[in-house]
């Protein structure tokens, strides 16, 4: 089983990667129509995690691909730790890298709220933006009715498992993209001095790669963990995989996605009385 996902964020966040975006009038929620025509061509299901402001700044061209038959949207943070080197001052200083837990709280109650209001029910699936988990981070989510979170880069985690607060975990067990990827920013150079400084580093290590190579190691993987009957957690930015080449080798990796079972990350859910498989 193959859990394919994705992160979509608002133009305002003004990431590096969106500085990307040449083409007239492009923003990451239109580039992530393209990746939501893919999957209709190839007939793929995709978790993506939206972040709430998309909601609320870029909602014409976010309904459609929210109410696609074929994604489950999940919850994204609402403003994103926005701004970042504010976010990142607090953690360094308290561990709560998400702001103090009454911000938390009101942020991810609003991305919940608008993703019900806008699409008709709210996220039980939820990834953190950047990853970023504090102590406050999976109680408010299970509180707020939040079932599932994918936060975590674990090459040996072949199966999803309950952890803290009764919350499902299915970690990346597939190399993400993102910081293994070379694309928009990320030349060589860039790697190299980032690496240096102990940035990017996880359990795939700290290496990057050329688009070409990186989804030659995305399908030994995904083959190599359903050969042990195990799910695949798959990340794959829409943003990521327009910039690296134009969605060419995401496209063929859904060629062979195509052919196998493709689900949701709440589909997870019905699946975790199911014995895990053998190591």
């Amino acid at each position: 089983m193959i859990c394919l996902t994705g992160d979509v964020h608002h133009m305002s966040l003004r990431t590096n990667d969106q500085r990307f975006l040449t083409e007239p009038g492009d923003t990451e929620v239109k580039v992530t129509q393209r990746y939501v025509s893919l999957l209709e061509k190839h007939d793929v299901k995709c978790t993506l995690y939206v972040n709430g402001k998309c909601f609320t700044e870029e909602w014409q061209d976010l309904e459609p691909l929210a109410k696609c038959p074929l994604v489950e949207v999940g919850g994204h943070g609402y403003r994103a730790r926005q701004p970042r080197w504010l976010f990142d001052w607090y953690g360094a200083r308290t561990g709560n890298h998400n702001g103090p837990r009454a911000y938390q709280a009101w942020d991810i109650r609003r991305n919940i709220q608008l993703c019900e209001k806008m699409i008709g029910k709210p996220p039980v699936a939820w990834r953190a933006h950047s990853y970023k988990v504090d102590p406050n981070t999976y109680p408010l989510l299970a509180h707020y009715g939040v079932k599932l979170v994918s936060d975590v880069a674990d090459a040996s985690n072949i199966w999803p498992q309950y952890i803290e607060a009764g919350l499902i975990s299915h970690p990346m067990n597939v190399i993400p993209d993102h910081d293994h990827l070379y694309h928009a920013h990320r030349d060589r150079e860039f790697v190299e001095a980032a690496n240096a400084r102990g940035y990017g580093e996880d359990d795939f290590g700290a290496v990057s790669y050329t688009i070409e190579e990186w989804g030659k190691l995305v399908l030994r993987q995904a083959q190599a963990i359903e050969s042990k009957e195990g799910l695949v957690t798959i990340l794959a930015h829409p943003i990521c995989m327009y910039l690296a080449d134009d969605f060419r080798v995401f496209e063929k990796l859904l060629e062979y996605f195509a052919t196998r079972q493709t689900i949701w990350a709440r589909e997870i859910i019905a699946r975790m009385d199911d014995p895990p498989p053998a190591a």
